[in-house]
């Protein structure tokens, strides 16, 4: 294809995306519709038998296993880690969900679009199950009935089930950056020493993706044109990549066949550059290219290509060229390229693959490598450059021979998102034997850190009836509940309005108008994340990561989703109300006055519509808030193994010595008609209005929400720096195996994570003071952390191991749900003494079982170490070993 010239998009098929409901050539910002409908469709054809788009990942996992020259089933019961990008919702299924849950509460709506006594109250009620079910009809047989499948990190865990593996399966939401982020994050895993590593990123375009790209005016309804004056927008297109990742050393040693060695990886974030969040800027762009090379060892007179962003909308591309070309100028003159480098973007061919687009222009870098030439433009055209002339780059107007020869061939692969997120990674042909071993003589010469420990130098949080961790602790010691009654059932609800933030817009460098545009998560993060940085040193524009623990989609964003479907439920209410048999005009005045008042309550679409779904661009939040130029994404993995699965993520971060500091955030929004349509069908919810956990009498939990952010530093830097050690983080383990019985922990996952932590720190088991437990309240669940616990832990201890459960008290946090329980064990350290888990009158374990759950708080006299376990419904399991934190203050009584 890239030889050849060719391009692969064309229309949306109907069945994605309906033409009569949403193409519109015109349509304005706001509207629920999209000015074109060009893009890039996989289909049977490239992926014959498969369901998109979990079956595309698994498909395509056993392919690149193939290409690896590994038999099927040869990584099973093996530690290999899965890292996915996707941040768009994972196809039919949660989308959907979301749609068919605002048909199913169109009565008031109904009420009041009909004149009075035109319908009966049954009759109402009637028409909105007809439409819910005519909807339901329409998504045909691609719809996703399980709501556990509907979950985004499934995607993740599904390639982790198919290959069998026992490592952790996390989604990366970067973005479009999302692709290049699991690199890295698989590159670190292996570097701390995983066998393999699967990387990979799932693109599939919906209805919403293409109405909110529409509504940002990003899309060209002419074609993508990277580089060049004609370039007007881009278009956007599935996309599916997963590889098989090792060592070198491995993969010389053994023979395998190598494709490419990636030599660095580069990110960062824009920060607090002017322009807002939507807008490309050269600041960050240029941050991750240089990290890149500076990791690579590799000069700019080195790079035979690059392979761009090059989204072709006109104001990016010129960013980047502007990027490009200052980054080979950087180095010095004796470090520049004797001749332009020449600079392309396989969108151009394919479209822009969003999320996989990075790897997209990576598997097309390895193309060259492997056929020995550069391509030549798109169409055999030669279309007038975007480029300024005098530079170091160029614009590829003829195909060239790139044969191999002394030097090796590198190539360096870009890619940018909304949000002011940015990498660039660095990646040589295979090497010849002689070249390999000059590259890992290279790698030897590096000092080798082992994990050390991580502090916890700031901390805030916010859960139901806590509004900062000083009362959540007083909540907890006083046994109180936070759960109240709900129009769709009990639970424990943030307090969080956004008229709150809108009265104070310009501490967010925001308009109020846009902050009641934008999900309170993000501004509620922000305060914080300022509050945790207190007292604590943080430079403006410093190499500051941030990750957020966040699922797809708050209650807010499943909202935003359900705006830009409006069609397909007005196009349904139409036709129920029509079938009557009502006059025509009355009908049409009904469904007018119904739809108009639904708009209004649903999130107002606009340019930054995007920001409202990915939880990436509450990281990037907090990035320009501080002004941080260090790399930002978000972590999925499925409730409280995302919160777990962040922190590692930003521990890495640190103990891989690329920054000294990382603000590491929690969030979760999840009691609304949407998510509780789904979580209600799961089985997992307690029928009482006060849930207790670890208890003979426990029948699942009550959902709650809560949102919290920590900084943290390498131990030794804080007490060098003078900072308040809040806790230590003294290891963590990870582990992937399925829950039984549709529960939310599997027994032998659970006990392969704690064996993992407890074998990366020098602690004993009896130096353990308590363990604060997932401890769901699901009975399944429940008894088999218990069984983890009993067969691990308390068989190596001589007394009875204290254990309790936060979840009774705020409910199930979901992705905050892990940060809840190690604030807890935090301040219960610093207390010396353990709240009761409340409700709890027979445990489900006792002395025999060497386990005690406490019932009565109970004071602690050695309180320095604590065990905290975490895990998701999609099957990734984490413990964690934390030290006591000398400065942290316990509130008084």
């Amino acid at each position: 294809m890239l030889h050849g010239g060719k391009t692969t998009y064309g229309q949306w098929p109907e069945e994605r995306i309906p033409r009569a409901l949403y193409l519109d050539p015109t349509a304005a910002v706001g509207a629920a519709r999209t000015s074109t409908l060009l893009g890039g469709v996989v289909g049977s054809r490239e992926l014959p038998g498969q369901e998109a788009p979990h079956g595309w990942v698994v498909e395509t996992a056993h392919r690149a296993l193939a290409s690896a020259g590994l038999a099927p089933g040869s990584l099973g019961g093996q530690p290999v880690p899965v890292f996915l990008a996707h941040s768009r919702g994972g196809g039919h299924g949660l989308y959907d969900a979301a749609v068919l849950a605002v048909a199913g509460q169109l009565q008031p709506y109904l009420v009041h679009g009909a004149h009075p006594n035109e319908f009966s109250h049954q009759e109402l009620t009637d028409l909105t199950r007809k439409v819910r079910q005519s909807l339901r009809e329409s998504f045909g047989p691609d719809f996703v009935e399980d709501p556990r499948e509907r979950a985004t990190h499934r995607l993740a865990c599904a390639i982790a089930e198919a290959l069998g593996t026992t490592e952790k399966a996390l989604l990366v939401d970067g973005n479009c950056t999302g692709g290049l982020a699991a690199i890295e994050l698989a590159a670190r895993e292996l570097s701390k020493g995983a066998p393999w590593a699967i990387a990979g990123a799932l693109s599939y375009v919906d209805t919403v993706n293409q109405v909110l790209y529409s509504n940002s005016r990003l899309l060209s309804s002419e074609g993508c044109f990277p580089f060049a004056q004609k370039g007007n927008g881009t278009v956007i297109s599935d996309g599916v990549v997963l590889l098989v990742l090792t060592s070198l050393e491995r993969a010389t040693q053994e023979r395998l066949p190598i494709h490419g060695v990636i030599r660095g990886v580069g990110g960062a974030n824009d920060g607090a550059a002017e322009g807002y969040m939507l807008v490309p800027n050269p600041r960050g762009h240029e941050l991750a290219v240089r990290r890149a090379l500076e990791q690579a060892g590799v000069a700019p007179r080195e790079l035979g290509v690059l392979l761009a962003h090059g989204t072709g909308t006109r104001a990016g591309d010129a960013v980047e060229a502007k990027v490009f070309d200052r980054a080979l100028k950087s180095h010095g003159e004796a470090d520049q390229p004797a001749s332009p480098v020449p600079v392309m973007s396989i969108k151009g061919n394919l479209g822009h693959a969003k999320e996989a687009s990075g790897l997209a222009n990576l598997i097309a870098l390895l193309a060259m490598f492997e056929s020995g030439g550069i391509p030549g433009p798109v169409h055999g055209d030669k279309p007038r450059s975007l480029l300024e002339p005098g530079g170091l780059i160029e614009v590829e107007k003829t195909a060239r021979s790139w044969p191999a020869g002394e030097q090796p061939r590198i190539g360096g692969v870009s890619a940018i998102a909304s949000g002011g997120q940015n990498y660039h990674a660095v990646v040589e042909d295979r090497p010849s034997p002689a070249r390999a071993q000059a590259l890992l003589r290279g790698t030897r010469k590096r000092s080798a850190r082992g994990d050390e420990p991580i502090a916890i130098v700031g901390m805030a949080g916010a859960f139901a009836e806590a509004p900062d961790l000083a009362t959540l602790w007083t909540n907890l010691l006083q046994g109180r509940r936070a759960f109240r009654r709900l129009p769709f059932g009990p639970g424990a609800p943030l307090d969080l309005d956004a008229h709150r933030f809108a009265g104070s817009a310009s501490q967010y460098d925001e308009r109020p108008a846009d902050i009641l545009r934008h999900d309170p998560l993000h501004y509620l993060l922000v305060d914080l994340a300022r509050s945790a940085a207190s007292k604590v040193s943080i430079e403006r524009g410093s190499n500051i990561p941030v990750v957020v623990s966040a699922e797809h989609c708050s209650e807010y964003g499943l909202r935003q989703v359900a705006a830009a479907r409006l069609p397909e439920l007005e196009e349904h209410l139409q036709r129920v109300l029509r079938e009557t048999g009502k006059d025509p005009k009355g009908v049409a005045r009904t469904v007018r006055a119904a739809m108009k008042r639904l708009s209004g309550d649903l999130p107002e679409l606009w340019a930054g519509s995007l920001f409202n779904l990915s939880p990436s661009f509450m990281a990037a939040r907090i990035a320009r808030a501080f002004d941080l130029t260090g790399p930002t994404c978000a972590i999925e993995a499925g409730g409280a193994a995302a919160s777990m699965g962040g922190l590692e993520v930003a521990c890495g971060r640190l103990t891989s010595r690329e920054a000294d500091a990382v603000f590491w955030a929690t969030a979760d929004r999840r009691l609304g008609v949407m998510r509780m349509a789904d979580e209600g069908t799961l089985g997992l919810l307690s029928r009482r209005d006060a849930p207790t956990a670890l208890d003979a009498s426990s029948d699942g939990y009550l959902p709650g929400e809560g949102a919290t952010v920590c900084v943290l530093r390498r131990l030794s830097d804080a007490q060098e720096r003078g900072e308040p050690v809040l806790g230590i983080i003294r290891a963590m383990g990870s582990a992937f195996g399925t829950p039984q019985d549709h529960g939310l922990v599997s027994e032998p996952a659970m006990s392969l994570a704690i064996r993992r932590a407890w074998s990366r720190c020098d602690v004993s088991a009896d130096a353990l003071a308590f363990v604060e437990c997932f401890g769901s309240g699901h009975p399944a669940s429940d008894h088999a952390e218990l069984a983890a616990l009993g067969r691990t832990l308390a068989t190596a201890r001589a007394r009875p191991l204290p254990i309790g459960a936060v979840m009774p008290n705020i409910g199930h946090t979901g992705a905050a749900a892990g940060a809840a329980s190690l604030m807890k064990a935090l301040f219960t350290l610093a207390a010396k003494q353990v709240p009761a888990t409340v409700g709890v009158t027979t445990p489900l374990v006792g002395a025999a079982d060497n386990l005690r759950v406490v019932t009565e708080t109970h004071e602690l006299k050695d309180a320095r170490f604590a065990g905290v376990n975490a895990a998701g419904s999609g099957g990734t399991h984490y413990h964690v070993v934390l030290e006591a934190g000398p400065d942290l203050q316990v509130p008084g009584p």
